[in-house]
């Protein structure tokens, strides 16, 4: 995650000003009286603000991200007193930034920047350089993927333009860990339609673009970006996106600080079709090791039916010459938040089949026999819905295997199966992984 110094003020109206100051919890009846003296300074700005808010503007909050408020503190400049910047959208639609500095006992106004959007979507304090900071405001457009940000820079003469981009996602991390935050742009060519990777440094004052490589002709929108390990020194841009012919791909990105590579993309026809997977499963550290891995389809000796051809997944990790090594192999069931570490010694002799009712699926590995008939092996069974405790309590033969947010999960083991393929609970504990819902707060 992206990490900052950050406080936020809401100024919508004077008690609000005061309980932020407090820096108190929210609390109704007598604690509301228990209010502190609000600073003079704090007073002087407001009256700023409702200056103003006669105009005809109004507050602006943003629509995602972790800095939501409409006014907001910030030390910009990292001297230690913090900045105050208030968001407005005027009648004519446009969206305005105030800037104050303290300067004693008041806020003293050093800029003002406009910008149009359909939406103000996220609020962004990029770090520049140790403990100076910029501003970035992210706009919503009407076209479907398409975002813009402006970043701005702060001095004693008041606001100046650093970056004016549009694009479909971002990720923005100090990858090189010097004090100053990269940010990887996912890019479209308004006339080929094709995505690029762009990735900007901050140096010498100014944001420089320190490479861009094409993404693959697959890619129709981006999914995520992060950055990951590729090996325990070199760090890779991992780019998941939703694929034309439906399912996902992924772009491996490799920057050696002189030259930047697409490791998954085909060089000659620009295909990334050998990262494709039917479902929405992303990149990570699949197998704790601490490396990104790229989840592509399994590749079967035989022919699967439709659980097994959208479940089974294989892991690949690349180095920074885009070797491919598998590292893992999974049965994953996204939409059931619920993946387990394929056993080697399962091989391609255990199948998969599902059973869906309403509040309870069950997941069966087996060992077919002749004809239709089959050995389970193990079954996962997700209870779900607002009786799931109740509902799991009634089927006493499972065992526990983990619980979240999503459902109880819990699995039978056979104890009559050939040894060679039957697991334990330990075991089976060991390889279940739950896949927690990520509500990622810092969208651009």
């Amino acid at each position: 995650m992206y990490t900052y110094v950050k406080k936020a003020l809401y100024l919508a109206g004077l008690l609000a000003v005061l309980f932020c100051l407090g820096g108190c919890s929210l609390q109704f009846g007598d604690g509301l009286l228990l209010l502190p003296k609000v600073p003079a300074e704090y007073v002087q700005l407001q009256q700023q603000l409702n200056e103003i808010l006669q105009t005809g503007a109004a507050y602006a909050v943003p629509e995602t991200g972790t800095s939501r408020q409409a006014v907001q503190l910030m030390d910009l400049d990292g001297d230690g007193a913090e900045e105050a910047l208030a968001f407005f959208r005027t009648e004519g639609g446009a969206y305005q930034v105030y800037a104050f500095r303290q300067e004693g006992e008041s806020y003293v106004r050093i800029g003002m920047a406009e910008g149009y959007g359909t939406t103000l979507r996220a609020i962004y304090y990029p770090q520049l350089e140790g403990k100076r900071y910029g501003l970035a405001m992210c706009w919503g457009f009407d076209e479907v993927g398409s975002y813009g940000m402006t970043v701005y820079d702060f001095a004693q003469d008041g606001m100046r333009v650093l970056m004016d981009i549009q694009y479909a996602d971002v990720v923005i991390s100090d990858i090189d860990e010097n004090g100053a935050q990269e940010m990887a742009f996912a890019v479209r060519d308004s006339v080929t339609g094709l995505y690029s990777a762009r990735v900007y440094q901050f140096r010498e004052d100014q944001y420089r673009v320190l490479y861009e490589v094409p993404m693959c002709l697959e890619v129709r929108s981006v999914a995520s970006m992060q950055f990951g390990r590729l090996d325990d020194q070199q760090v890779g841009l991992y780019i998941d996106s939703l694929a034309t012919t439906g399912g996902y791909v992924t772009d491996v990105i490799w920057y050696d600080g002189k030259t930047a590579a697409n490791r998954t993309i085909d060089q000659a026809s620009g295909s990334g079709a050998k990262t494709w997977r039917p479902g929405s499963v992303f990149c990570t550290d699949v197998n704790g090791d601490g490396r990104m891995d790229v989840p592509v389809t399994h590749s079967f000796t035989f022919e699967p039916n439709e659980i097994e051809a959208r479940s089974r997944l294989d892991w690949l990790n690349y180095d920074d010459l885009g070797g491919e090594t598998q590292v893992s192999s999974t049965l994953h069931r996204a939409g059931e938040n619920w993946y387990l570490l394929w056993p080697e010694s399962w091989g391609e002799q255990v199948r998969i089949d599902t059973v869906s009712a309403v509040s309870l699926s069950e997941t069966i590995c087996y060992l077919p026999g002749e004809g239709d008939s089959r050995q389970p092996v193990m079954s996962i069974y997700v209870f779900t819905g607002s009786s799931r405790e109740e509902d799991a309590a009634l089927y006493r033969q499972l065992q526990a295997l983990a619980s979240n947010a999503s459902g109880l999960y819990r699995c039978s083991l056979s104890d009559s199966v050939d040894p060679a393929y039957a697991l334990d609970i330990q075991q089976a504990r060991e390889l279940f992984r739950t896949i927690e819902v990520s509500w990622n707060a810092e969208e651009y």
